[in-house]
């Protein structure tokens, strides 16, 4: 065998390997990255399943639930995901994103409505509405009635508990300043045809990590091809001299 054709066959089988090793990792990205995506976005549907209902029977939904002024944010953003990345794990630093009074003002919501469904099983379903007043000052009846150990304290100043529609029946608990709980945002957006809040960074970070990774293996797979291609060149100048 001739050094060149020696040369010619090495790097044809180095290429088929590569080719199949690319292929391979192409595979393993799509095959576990699926599942997370999958996993994520079944995660984020909607618990709250009266959003037509609620839609048919209290009118129009109010802004406040649909787009709060300061949105909670469960999941990191695309970009802040990256961030934390680099800072994290490449330089050292720790950071947090965490929307602490969203999240409060959220657990607050939670606890009203399960003080107002005890309230209305064990009242006769009386209690259709709510106001800011009647759960956070002392004088409101779950407090008097001990269906809240004391009264709610809003987490930001901003905050006003409401409800909309029958309480009793597919009505919900928000707060002007940051909407309702996630799941029952969530469905009404659903229902009235706008993408859930929470779907579409995980979307987008699913779309962004695959690239990334298939960017990373053709960069070290080349990086492998070309330093065999000058090994295997080296050696068929060797073989000739």
């Amino acid at each position: 065998m001739t050094a060149k054709k020696f040369y010619t066959t090495k790097l044809g089988r180095l290429g088929m390997v590569l080719h199949r090793r690319l292929l391979l990792t192409l595979f393993f990205c799509v095959y576990f990255a699926m599942p997370i995506c999958c996993q994520n976005l079944a995660s984020n549907e909607a618990d709250y399943t009266h959003a037509n209902e609620l839609i048919k029977t209290a009118g129009p939904v109010p802004d406040a639930v649909i787009e709060p002024p300061d949105q909670v944010r469960y999941d990191l953003t695309v970009s802040e995901r990256l961030r934390r990345l680099w800072l994290e794990k490449v330089i050292g630093f720790r950071i947090t994103y965490a929307s602490a009074r969203g999240k409060a003002c959220h657990a607050n919501q939670r606890v009203l409505a399960g003080a107002i469904e005890m309230y209305n099983e064990d009242k006769g379903k009386t209690m259709k509405t709510i106001t800011h007043a009647d759960v956070t000052s002392a004088t409101g009846t779950l407090i008097v009635d001990r269906y809240l150990k004391s009264p709610i304290t809003p987490p930001d100043s901003a905050c006003e508990y409401r409800s909309h529609g029958d309480l009793t029946g597919s009505g919900i608990i928000y707060c002007t300043h940051h909407g309702p709980i996630r799941e029952i945002q969530d469905s009404i957006r659903k229902e009235l045809g706008l993408k859930p809040i929470t779907a579409a960074d995980w979307q987008i970070f699913v779309v962004i990590g695959l690239s990334l990774l298939f960017l990373f293996s053709i960069i070290v797979l080349l990086a492998l091809f070309f330093g065999r291609r000058k090994k295997y060149k080296d050696a068929s100048i060797t073989t000739e001299s």
